[in-house]
């Protein structure tokens, strides 16, 4: 972060904090409750949240040449490689042979990857190389029958997939030169991961979002646990195209009020969250990174899928840091299961049967109105896009 930007930053926090502000929207906004549990609209979202990037692994998953992960994302099964040159490339792990699944293992580290069905073979590289009794197959081009590759880009120490083939992918880009330049700042890269785990939860994916950029929430719902180390309803907000940055004032940011602003960096008075639109959020502690990962469930709109990782920004060498870390994770886990998604979780059934039409996100939830507005728009231009087809039709 350059030097005036973290000065600017420090005031706007103060400032807010001394006269109880934040930044605000224009002002309040109404959203139909039945965007949570929606079935025709989440089909929709589904095909929005395709086309962008999403992280599915951190640099430590993938250390060696051959080195693998399988996972999904909005049900597109991926099988990501670790190559011989260093990079890391993302397939589709579906056979083009008969479609069957071709790697059923989590993780682990392979030169050649052989679907069980029939044998036919794949490298590293997706390419395909054999194939049991290929005289049956002589017409066969088998150049273009290797795995069906995805965008995929390591940057900040993270692997980026976006599960549509032939789509672009440029994550500075996708957080605009400054954001980007700051993560970079915030030696990210070179952190190492210490935790990781995934749930499916039992709630819209918006529902999910919502909660992680909710700075109105944390002095309300977190009184016992987050409110003793930050300020509720404090935050500052800078959006870049399809990102932006949610920074919460810690309590103590107000120690260095007077201090000499080349004595001390903000990011230690403050948490910061970049979100890269739709639902993944880099969050900057001044012990620690929290990397989520939030993506719709690929049938079900009242359920989505929630992974974390935990990252130290170099690998914990003695029992004090590991501690430390854990406290962290645990204090998350707190807030989370006993807090956050015990309350809203309550949500998806009060959208069924609440008998209440729509929502209110006033000004002080202003990064709520930027996410669902960026969302309505997507699904908009979506059913703009189809309908020469269906007029064609």
């Amino acid at each position: 972060m350059e030097r005036e930007e973290k000065i600017d930053l420090t005031r706007r926090l103060i400032a807010h904090v001394d006269n109880r502000t934040t930044d605000y929207a224009d002002g309040l906004m109404r959203v139909p409750f039945s965007v949570f549990d929606d079935p025709e609209l989440a089909a929709k979202e589904r095909a929005v949240v395709r086309r962008f990037p999403h992280i599915v692994a951190h640099v430590d998953e993938l250390a060696a040449p051959g080195d693998f992960l399988t996972t999904e994302l909005i049900g597109t099964p991926l099988l990501v490689v670790k190559q011989n040159d260093g990079g890391v490339r993302a397939f589709a792990n579906v056979c083009r042979h008969r479609g069957a699944r071709v790697e059923f293992e989590q993780s682990g580290c392979k030169r050649v990857f052989a679907c069980k069905y029939h044998n036919w073979s794949y490298g590293r590289d997706g390419a395909l190389r054999g194939m049991p009794h290929a005289d049956g197959f002589e017409q066969l081009d088998r150049g273009g029958h290797g795995l069906v590759e995805f965008p995929c880009e390591v940057r900040h120490g993270l692997v980026w997939v976006v599960p549509t083939a032939g789509a672009e992918l440029d994550i500075a880009a996708v957080l605009g030169r400054k954001h980007d330049a700051e993560v970079i700042d915030t030696g990210i890269g070179a952190s190492h991961q210490v935790r990781k785990e995934t749930w499916r939860l039992a709630m819209n994916w918006k529902i999910a979002v919502d909660g992680v950029q909710d700075a109105y929430h944390l002095c309300q719902l977190h009184t016992k646990t987050v409110c003793h180390f930050l300020e509720g309803n404090v935050s500052t907000f800078d959006r870049v195209d399809r990102s932006w940055r949610l920074v919460v004032a810690r309590k103590t940011i107000t120690e260095v009020r007077d201090a000499d602003p080349d004595s001390f960096d903000v990011r230690d008075y403050s948490l910061a969250n970049y979100t890269v639109y739709p639902g993944t959020m880099l969050v900057t502690e001044p012990q620690h990174f929290e990397i989520w990962t939030i993506t719709p469930d690929a049938e079900d709109p009242n359920v989505c899928h929630c992974t974390i990782r935990l990252l130290a920004p170099r690998k914990p060498e003695t029992d004090r840091e590991r501690r430390v870390l854990d406290k962290s994770w645990d204090l998350l886990m707190e807030t989370l299961h006993a807090e956050d998604w015990f309350v809203s979780g309550t949500i998806t059934a009060n959208a069924a049967n609440g008998q209440v039409d729509e929502l209110v996100y006033g000004r002080n939830e202003l990064p709520g109105q930027v996410f669902h507005t960026m969302v309505a728009a997507d699904v908009a231009a979506l059913d703009e896009a189809a309908r020469p087809v269906a007029a064609a039709r």
